[in-house]
């Protein structure tokens, strides 16, 4: 069988197994609560798998290589080590704690669950408008798929983002949280057989000749140290493991992650919820080694954005070329399905009430599912463009300025409504405002060099945010003033 007609034949395979798991996904949608979390009834570990799909995103298997085979071992560890350790602590502190408060107040998103908190319409309308962040990332997505796919099926770039944007769009409709889980499950099993093959394909590398080091330090020695001034994004250590850390903390705080712990029935689930995820993420954390076997057969000034699928044409057969595509394919669309979801369940829980008219579930739900059709919409025209003219040179760049401030804002809402409940709502509010000025501030006025870094200015905005919050902490410690819990009620 040719390439082409075995990558169609895998690829129609793979959609109808999604629709027909959405499908069964929808007869147990019975509700608007059902379709943006579920019933409570899936186990926790499809839903860890669930997670670590979100985690795992296709800038996982193409973006980030590519930024490691530009920078070299400095990047292997701003994202594999820095931003591993952050993620991995943000996902130990918040869950347990973010499922138990928000099964209290009966919240379902996460611009719910700050607004019912604080007691506030303000800061819940604010995280529902920063929440559009994430098209940012859905352009990512849907782009770095249409590069993979296209040449395997012979497709234009454009016509296969329009088309995967559709497909999905279509099945979350179907589904919901329920269908959506059921495939994010049998997708996390896919890429973690492709992140092996990932894996083990470049490995007789480093017994051949002198070792993959000695290639890559032959190509440019920065490769092989902690940093590398030539780099894009860890030129220095601040940058490498400073700020990976903290974006790596704070970026559990998206939608589609931290308000995965709402499906959770039970406290007691979420141990093997997060053990699941975690022993999966260590296998993809392992997909960042291809950007340092690429070194060896592609191009040195070969773009960021398609790195990994010309390492891929140049070492493996076309059947395996075909597998590792429906991997990437897998590793893009749960990841996409999990960002529509959260925004159509935004849509209809925290957007539609602000609107005249009644608040009826079945309307709010309807509400909900024309803003998903509507964010397909802007995600195809956004994706378009990136592809005709990425800015940046990629479209890694253009995606996290938007992700970065959303989750610079919302870290620091959902710490203080955690733990620090003597923080008062003015208090969060200011201190969010500040968060976001300080990363638009840093970015436009172009605070040292580091400024055209998004994981910068996300340390800047939220060293601001909690600035805020010390002083006014202090300020009502110096005044005296007995520091009262801000309610937690459901509304």
């Amino acid at each position: 069988m040719a390439a082409s007609a075995l990558a169609w034949t895998a690829v129609l395979g793979y959609a109808a197994l999604t629709l027909a798991l959405a499908i069964r996904g929808a007869r147990a949608t019975t509700s608007l609560k059902s379709f943006a979390v579920g019933n409570g009834d899936i186990h926790p570990a499809l839903l860890g798998l669930s997670l670590v799909a979100q985690l795992t995103s296709v800038a996982t298997f193409v973006i980030n290589p590519g930024l490691v085979f530009h920078s070299g071992v400095s990047g292997l560890l701003g994202y594999g080590v820095a931003a591993a350790a952050g993620i991995t602590l943000g996902l130990v502190v918040f869950t347990a704690r973010f499922r138990a408060m928000g099964a209290k107040v009966a919240a379902l998103t996460v611009p719910s669950w700050i607004g019912k908190r604080y007691d506030s319409d303000l800061l819940r309308g604010l995280f529902a408008l920063l929440s559009l962040g994430l098209v940012a990332f859905a352009v990512l997505i849907v782009v770095a798929l249409s590069y993979v796919l296209s040449n395997l099926l012979g497709v234009a770039p454009a016509v296969l983002a329009l088309t995967l944007t559709a497909f999905v769009v279509g099945s979350v409709l179907i589904g919901g949280a329920n269908g959506h889980a059921l495939t994010n499950a049998v997708q996390a099993v896919v890429m973690l057989i492709v992140a092996v093959i990932l894996i083990g394909a470049g490995l007789p590398l480093f017994f051949e000749g002198d070792g993959l080091g000695a290639l890559l330090a032959a190509q440019d020695p920065r490769l092989l140290t902690l940093t590398n001034p030539g780099s894009l994004y860890f030129r220095n250590l601040f940058e490498v493991f400073g700020c990976n850390f903290v974006v790596g903390l704070a970026v559990v705080c998206q939608p589609h992650i931290v308000g995965k712990a709402l499906g959770l029935r039970r406290d007691d689930q979420v141990r093997t919820f997060l053990g699941v995820a975690m022993l999966a993420g260590l296998v993809f954390l392992g997909v960042l080694l291809v950007g340092l076997y690429a070194r060896a057969v592609v191009p040195l000034d070969t773009r960021i954005d398609l790195v990994v699928p010309t390492w891929i044409g140049a070492t493996f057969s076309s059947p395996m070329q075909v597998l590792i595509s429906i991997g990437m394919l897998c590793a893009g669309l749960s990841t996409l399905e999990g960002i529509l979801l959260a925004l159509s369940g935004i849509f209809a829980l925290d957007v539609h009430p602000l609107l005249p008219g009644t608040r009826d579930p079945a309307r709010a739900l309807r509400f909900g599912k024309l803003g998903l059709v509507a964010m397909g919409v802007l995600t195809v025209a956004l994706a378009m463009r990136q592809i005709a003219d990425p800015v940046g040179g990629s479209v890694a760049i253009f995606a996290q300025y938007g992700v970065y401030l959303l989750f610079t804002a919302s870290f620091l809402p959902l710490a203080c409504g955690m733990f620090l409940p003597g923080v008062s709502r003015a208090a969060v509010t200011v201190a969010s405002l500040a968060a976001i000025g300080g990363y638009l501030g840093a970015s436009v006025f172009g605070l040292t060099m580091l400024s055209s870094n998004p994981a910068f200015l996300a340390t800047v905005g939220i060293a601001c945010g909690w600035t805020a919050v010390g002083l006014a902490l202090l300020a009502r410690r110096l005044s005296g003033a007995v520091a009262d819990p801000e309610p937690i009620r459901a509304r």
